[in-house]
């Protein structure tokens, strides 16, 4: 039989693993894949006129430069397309629209398409995934 110093220990114990258990469990939430850095040679670059269409990304020219946002619809990760005719980035899952600034239109993602991070290298655009 258990005494109640060996009862409260035990009850301790169970919590305390209980809680190494959740922590551990939700760690891999908290670290992040180490970044991806995709570079687009200048020469691709120059080939852009408007909109190009990467496996992971898109890139908006503009006058000052480009855009640059990830090609995953914010509302569950479909890949988007482009609408030359109305001239938006569409995802075909959900049919959510947005401008070609990145901003939401319509449809059920409700955010901003995500900008990625991108830097002028030597050798052309460095873009981080």
């Amino acid at each position: 039989m258990l005494t109640k110093r060996e009862f409260l220990k035990a009850i301790g114990l169970f919590f305390f693993g209980t809680g190494i258990y959740v922590v551990y469990r939700n760690l891999s939430y908290l670290s992040r894949p180490p970044t991806k850095k995709i570079i687009l040679s200048t020469e691709d670059l120059k080939r852009i006129e408007r909109l190009y269409l990467g496996d992971e990304y898109i890139i908006i020219r503009e006058n000052k430069g480009f855009l640059v946002f990830s090609r995953r619809c914010p509302h569950l990760g479909c890949k988007l397309s482009y609408d030359p005719v109305n001239q938006v980035i569409l995802c075909p899952c959900h049919r959510s629209k947005f401008t070609l600034k990145g901003k939401y239109i319509e449809g059920p993602a409700k955010k901003d398409l995500k900008e990625l991070t991108f830097t002028h290298k030597e050798e052309g655009l460095q873009i981080e995934i």
